[in-house]
């Protein structure tokens, strides 16, 4: 009986949230509001993606399609939202919704004439989806090497944490205490400490192209691969990495 309760409440609730999902954009088609800078207008938007569509890739694509369909007669109202969301997914909060951004420039960036979309930003839009699409979780790490002393590749290890920090940054040195505490415990660890500093560097050209290549805009930057070179976490802290193994 219990058990039978249970998949009634379930299956109540699943389909309410559907029903709630379903109508949260009625009348969005009339909206003849301010486009250029509508703080309400991106609350919702916030709202509905980050509170009542699933954290995944696949389902916050098909919601976005869903709703670009539903806007596509006003132009000014698509491409706000296409906007805003190509912000919000630049930054995600989960590691693998970067790839929203990817399929944004996909399927709207490349192919849409949107406000606001010049050459100058469509390429640096379309340089940041190449480099998120190379990082996407499960794919290959792009190989590392500096002078002789680093060779990603080579590196034998079960799981391989790629360090990225700046030895003048307090942050970065606090995080590298964390993650040498949470790798004490953990033998199957191999840490590559990447030291990022340009003043210090002898190899300057090399520590630019990991910049690029691994989509560091701040530090300390963390990823972590498998056996076989392939990316099954990044960008998160020291003390989340048991959790994932």
């Amino acid at each position: 009986m219990k058990s039978k309760l249970f998949i009634f409440l379930f299956l109540l609730v699943t389909h309410w949230g559907l029903a709630q999902n379903t109508h949260f954009w009625d009348g969005i088609e009339a909206f003849d509001g301010p486009t250029d800078d509508n703080p309400v207008l991106a609350s919702q938007l916030d709202f509905y993606f980050d509170k009542m569509v699933a954290p995944l890739p696949d389902s916050i694509t098909l919601e976005i399609t869903r709703l670009i369909e539903r806007t596509s007669c006003n132009t000014d109202l698509r491409d706000f939202i296409l906007w805003h969301l190509l912000e919000k997914y630049e930054h995600p909060e989960y590691m693998s919704q970067d790839q929203v951004f990817v399929w944004l420039y996909d399927q709207y960036f490349s192919r849409l004439e949107i406000n606001d979309l010049h050459e100058t930003n469509l390429a640096m839009i379309q340089e940041k989806a190449e480099r998120l699409r190379r990082l996407a979780l499960f794919n290959i790490a792009p190989d590392i090497r500096i002078g002789d002393s680093i060779n990603l590749h080579s590196v034998e290890s079960e799981y391989t944490v790629l360090f990225f920090y700046d030895h003048s940054c307090e942050v970065c040195i606090a995080e590298k205490r964390e993650l040498d505490s949470v790798c004490a415990t953990l033998p199957e660890i191999k840490v590559l400490p990447i030291d990022l500093n340009m003043e210090s560097t002898t190899n300057l050209s090399e520590l630019l192209a990991i910049f690029d290549t691994y989509d560091i805009e701040s530090k300390p930057l963390i990823y972590v691969l498998d056996k076989d070179k392939r990316i099954i976490a990044k960008k998160i802290q020291a003390k989340q990495i048991p959790s994932i193994l």
